[in-house]
């Protein structure tokens, strides 16, 4: 046997071949780590911006079915109440015409005043009975001119518009039978519809609102007292009533821009009636062409109305519930995902899915510890598995969830780690142990001294 060192040129160059290939597969394996980790995030990215459009088409969805549906119920008013006005129209001509030369012939035929006010006042009666207006009239005189249409289609937009905002301004109405039936369907569907759109919307502007609150705390709210909580709401109905004020400031005068005919403060009291619903219908929108941004400036203006709703009922709320302990909190529903469930069944849920069996989550005063949450103090932290309790192994043995993947989970998940046993129990929630056998290149170390060799 013969011995010889690392700086034999047959053991170097075989070394040197091992460490070369040794670090090539390092750098090998760390390209493929960094590519996965960017095609990981390019996933995520894609898997964020697919259910962000997954819930974004749903709003849409809502708020073009509700245009579509203003949109049709106008078009069917506009064909059958604009031909039955024409129809109308046309006897009404008739009728002025031959009311207007049978009132001449007998004035004419008498000399006799009161005999001439009793024809005046009975021409006028009819005239009234007809439901004709004095411009109307003149033009029923002159053949020669066309009454303006009332059911015009953006006219019927803007009646749809306002059966489904309950602002009922008045200046037109259904004269129809089924038409007027038709209206009362239209508005039991198309109401609930428009406020639940409405609603939306309000989530969204709040939504801003809170965001607008942290920008000017320039921190993250977080859960106060009672009372800082009371004044928090406060503030933000404030905020909202000077949005409220505001916007009908500015949108009083862009109204003034196609509606020449108001004053400033008609502009006003316009925007008032309207956003607030109330619609007496004493100042209603005129310029047809000009429809589109008018049922725009409205949409928005109920929109900042519902969220200041919104924030009233939040202050209501805070006041009807001030002062009271929260009692039986497992039973009390919530809504999540669009799904209403109790807070009893999302805390098992939430125990058994990080191992808490349901006879530990039984032992929690809950509804002490959701008031403790509420007033902002938070319990102190326990370990989820505290393996090195022998006692609660072998008495309440923690659960274990198949579904999670521990290859991937993050290195929170566990808040201890266990100390390893000297023997194994079948209580324990141990890994199982590998049995690893060394291969033959393990066993031979390359970086040794010296390397024994056949001579």
């Amino acid at each position: 046997m013969r011995a010889y060192g690392l700086k034999h040129p047959v053991i170097r160059k075989s070394t040197s071949n091992v460490v070369d290939t040794v670090v090539s597969t390092t750098k090998n394996a760390k390209d493929k780590d960094k590519q996965n980790l960017t095609m990981s995030k390019a996933k995520r990215v894609f898997m964020k911006l697919r259910s962000v459009l997954r819930i974004a088409s749903a709003h849409l969805a809502l708020y073009l079915f509700v245009i579509f549906y203003i949109l049709t119920g106008a078009y069917i008013f506009h064909v059958f109440e604009g031909q039955h006005e024409i129809e109308t129209h046309a006897i009404h001509r008739r009728q002025v015409q031959q009311l207007r030369h049978e009132i001449i012939e007998k004035i004419a035929a008498t000399d006799k005043a009161n005999e001439v006010d009793d024809l005046l006042r009975y021409f006028l009666k009819n005239i009234s009975y007809m439901h004709i207006s004095l411009d109307n009239y003149l033009i029923y005189n002159d053949p020669t001119q066309r009454i303006q249409m009332r059911w015009t289609y953006p006219a019927s937009i803007l009646f749809s518009f306002t059966i489904l905002t309950t602002i009922g301004y008045g200046n037109l109405s259904p004269t129809i039978g089924w038409c007027k039936i038709a209206t009362m369907i239209y508005g039991a569907i198309g109401i609930p519809l428009f406020l639940i759109t409405i609603a939306d919307l309000g989530r969204f502007s709040k939504t801003a609102i809170m965001t607008v609150v942290q920008a000017i705390y320039k921190k993250e709210l977080k859960k106060p007292g009672e009372p800082q909580r009371f004044l928090r709401e406060i503030a933000e109905v404030l905020l909202v009533i000077f949005m409220f004020i505001v916007f009908i400031a500015i949108g009083s005068v862009l109204i003034l821009m196609w509606e020449d005919q108001l004053t400033y403060f008609d502009s006003v009291y316009f925007s008032y009636m309207s956003l607030t619903t109330i619609g007496l219908g004493d100042i209603v929108p005129r310029r047809m062409d000009f429809l589109l941004p008018t049922l725009i400036y409205l949409t928005i203006g109920l929109w900042l109305t519902t969220a200041l709703v919104e924030q009233l009922a939040d202050v209501f709320r805070l006041v009807h519930y001030a002062g009271r302990q929260v009692t039986d909190v497992k039973r009390i529903t919530v809504w999540l995902g669009g799904r209403k469930l109790s807070v009893g069944g999302l805390i098992r849920t939430v125990g058994r899915r990080v191992g808490i069996s349901d006879n530990l989550i039984g032992q929690i005063n809950w509804d002490s510890t959701i008031a403790q949450a509420l007033d902002g103090h938070l319990p102190p932290a326990l370990p989820i598995f505290p393996w090195h309790f022998q006692d609660f192994l072998e008495h309440d043995p923690p659960l274990i969830d198949l579904s999670i993947d521990l290859d991937q989970a993050d290195s929170s998940f566990y808040c201890s780690k266990p100390p390893r046993p000297k023997t194994r129990r079948d209580s324990q929630m141990s890994a199982p142990i590998l049995n690893y056998k060394r291969t033959k290149f393990d066993e031979v170390s390359l970086f040794n001294s010296t390397t024994y060799m056949d001579a």
